[in-house]
Parts: structure tokens; C-alpha cells; sequence
């Protein structure tokens, strides 16, 4: 048994260290069998390394060492063992809370729909009930007169043996009607074009608007909310910062709604959206 281990002195524990990397004193420990000394798992690893590179059969010493250790348990064993133990009860833990997570996640989503459906009977009723205490009274009529629409009084039948009487809108007056239009005409800012020379561009949020003229690449900026006015007969191209607008074109109305970049190209009186590619081609190759 010594036989093998010994050979560590005659080639010199200092020699051994530097080839190894394995410490002065854990190589006495190791060739004087002071057990009691070393450590568990790190000795096994110094074996492993002085078999391999000094071809040393270290079996024997390994065999002492392990009834050294069967013999005695040490605090090193208990603390490795605590540790494996202190891991697999976290690990548990951490499953419990993860699950526990998810079902009040769960149980506050079935509680926050039986709530909204509750709300939405408690509405429906109390609607229900409104009119059907208010639909007769000469309240209702006037106002209904002065909106420009006829109300009558018509019979429903229902489910039950009972029926019951609800206010119905049978005609509007055509002339307050033909005023509504008017105002949201009036109120409407796109600006009706006679002109097919003009498009216009009308932003739904705050958006940058660059414009490059293809005769002699000269570029204007515009950034807000204003209506743009975009002259058709001038052959140029034009970028958006977003794509959030409407554009008035020909007697045409075509809402954007594109979270990127928007290119188009104005030439021969028309005015069409082409690629970031074709943008970039007609733009000698850039961007912008």
C-alpha cells in the first residue's frame, strides 16, 4: 500500500505541486494515511489526478481510505447531506408558491366575471325599468318632438301571459335630419377638393411628413397635426413618420392605420403608396 504512495516522495512533494497544482500539505496528509486530515470529495479528485499522471495504482490506499471514512461520519458528511436536504425542501417551496400564484390568478378572474355579470343585470333591469316608467309620460313625447322623431305607443307581446307597452320610433324628420349632415360636413376637417391636382393628408396624432422633390431632390419637413396639402402635379415623394392619417385623394377617402413608415410617390397627377425599396431606388439610394 505504501509502496505506490511513496513514490511521491522520491520524485519530491514540491515537484509533484507544480505539476499538479495540488497543495504541499495535502500531499503529506495523503502520504502519511492522515485521514483525518483530508477532504472528502477534493481527495477524491487528488487521486484521480495522481493516477493519471504518474500511472500510480493507488487502489490499495483508496480501499483505507474509504473504511477511514465508513468508520467515522463526519461533520462533512452532515453538512453535505443537510445541504442536498435544505435543496430538494426550496425547490418544493418554490413549486407550492408557483401554484398557489396561478390560483389566485385564476380565482380573481371567475370573481371579476361574476361581478361584471351581475353588474350588467343590475343595469339591464334598472334600464328596463326606466323606460317602461317613463315611455307614456308626456316627458318623453316632447322631448321625442323636439329631436324631430314620432313616437308611438305599440303593444309587445312577451313569454309570460302579461303584455306590456313600449315606446317605438316610427319616422325622423327628414329636415333635421338633412341639418346633422350639414354640421358634420361642416365640421369635418378635410376640406372638400374640387381640384384633382390637390391631395391632402389628415394626421390622427401628432406626425412627422417629409416631402422630396424628384426634380431637384430638395426635401421640406412638416410635423404636427395640420391638414397637408400635396400638390399632384409636382413628380415628388413623400415619407410619414407613422402611418396614423387619412388621405383625401380624387374624391376618395383611405384611412392608414400602419404602426411604421408610410411612402408614397406623386407623379403624372396621381398619387400612390410604393415600398421602402422603390422609395430608396427613386430616392438614389437613401433612406431619406
Amino acid at each position: 500500500m505504501d509502496k505506490d504512495i511513496k513514490v511521491l516522495e522520491k520524485i519530491g512533494l514540491q515537484e509533484v505541486c507544480k505539476k499538479t497544482h495540488i497543495e504541499v500539505k495535502q500531499l503529506e496528509y495523503m502520504v502519511n494515511n492522515q485521514y483525518d486530515k483530508l477532504s472528502k470529495i477534493n481527495t477524491l479528485g487528488f487521486v484521480k489526478i495522481l493516477s493519471r499522471e504518474y500511472k500510480l495504482d493507488l487502489s490499495d490506499w483508496l480501499e483505507g481510505f474509504y473504511d477511514y471514512w465508513a468508520d467515522s461520519k463526519t461533520d462533512e458528511d452532515k453538512i453535505f447531506v443537510r445541504a442536498n436536504s435544505d435543496r430538494s425542501y426550496k425547490k418544493v417551496a418554490w413549486i407550492f408558491l408557483v401554484i398557489l400564484f396561478v390560483s389566485g390568478i385564476f380565482a380573481v378572474i371567475s370573481i371579476f366575471k361574476i361581478d361584471t355579470y351581475f353588474f350588467n343585470l343590475i343595469d339591464k333591469a334598472n334600464f328596463e325599468t326606466t323606460t317602461n316608467g317613463y315611455q307614456s309620460t308626456p316627458i318623453v313625447q316632447e322631448a321625442a318632438k323636439s329631436l324631430g322623431v314620432k313616437v308611438e305607443e305599440r303593444m309587445i307581446e312577451t313569454n309570460s301571459s302579461n303584455s306590456t307597452i313600449e315606446a317605438v320610433i316610427v319616422s325622423i324628420d327628414e329636415n333635421i335630419t338633412k341639418k346633422v349632415e350639414a354640421n358634420e360636413s361642416i365640421a369635418s376637417p378635410i376640406l372638400q377638393q374640387n381640384n384633382k391636382n390637390i391631395a391632402q393628408i389628415l394626421p390622427k396624432r401628432k406626425i412627422w411628413i417629409g416631402i422630396i422633390s424628384l426634380s431637384d431632390f430638395s426635401r421640406k419637413i412638416s410635423s404636427g397635426e395640420e391638414v397637408l396639402t400635396i400638390d399632384l402635379t409636382k413628380k415628388q415623394l413623400i415619407k410619414t413618420g407613422n402611418g396614423y392619417f387619412t388621405l383625401s385623394y380624387d374624391g376618395t377617402v383611405e384611412d392608414f392605420v400602419e404602426q411604421g413608415s408610410t411612402r408614397f410617390l406623386v407623379d403624372n397627377g396621381t398619387i400612390k403608396k410604393i415600398s421602402e425599396e422603390t422609395f430608396v431606388q427613386l430616392n438614389k439610394g437613401k433612406n431619406w
